[in-house]
């Protein structure tokens, strides 16, 4: 028996809205100086920061959010995701986002667009701490632990336990 996949908006409003129209609004209102550097190597790291970025958090929300009938924010998915993005660093989505705004502050030559990715890093890594994590050790328990223990918050081969991370991983 095949589930069949429905495209639900509401899981990507905001993400367009955050690394969408804001920056787009900045970058167009409150364009800075060019960074220090020829334009091609500012368009070329901005386009790779960009893709990047845009890249894990749109499989990030597409574990969490398309591939289970998860509600935005008020309960924690059905699944413990573990593999993609998630099996790299635990806060795909948030650290894509940053990566993608920076990128765009590199191709607006905005720094406005630089700070609103600032502040969306920070709004992120309070709430990870405050309501993300409590919430998944909550449902999760031992599991969510071992994945906790296994794999990095933000910056991918920080993790205490590496070593571990292949035996700890399920794919979701």
């Amino acid at each position: 028996m095949s589930r069949v996949r429905t495209l639900r908006a509401e899981p990507l409003l905001i993400p367009l809205v955050v690394a969408g129209a804001v920056p787009a609004a900045l970058g167009l209102w409150l364009p800075g100086p060019p960074p220090p550097g020829g334009d091609g190597l500012r368009v070329t790291a901005g386009l790779v920061l960009a893709l990047l970025g845009a890249w894990m958090a749109a499989d990030a929300v597409d574990r969490v959010y398309l591939r289970q009938p998860t509600p935005l924010g008020d309960r924690p998915p059905e699944r413990l995701v573990r593999s993609g993005w998630y099996g790299v660093i635990r806060n795909p989505m948030a650290a894509g986002m940053t990566l993608l705004l920076a990128g765009e502050a590199l191709l607006w030559s905005a720094t406005a667009v630089l700070v609103w990715a600032a502040f969306v890093l920070t709004v992120s890594c309070v709430t990870t701490v405050r309501i993300e994590e409590p919430g998944l050790r909550e449902a999760f328990g031992e599991e969510y632990a071992a994945y906790r223990r296994a794999v990095p918050g933000w910056i991918p081969g920080t993790s205490r336990n590496t070593g571990r991370r292949a035996a700890d991983r399920r794919t979701y």
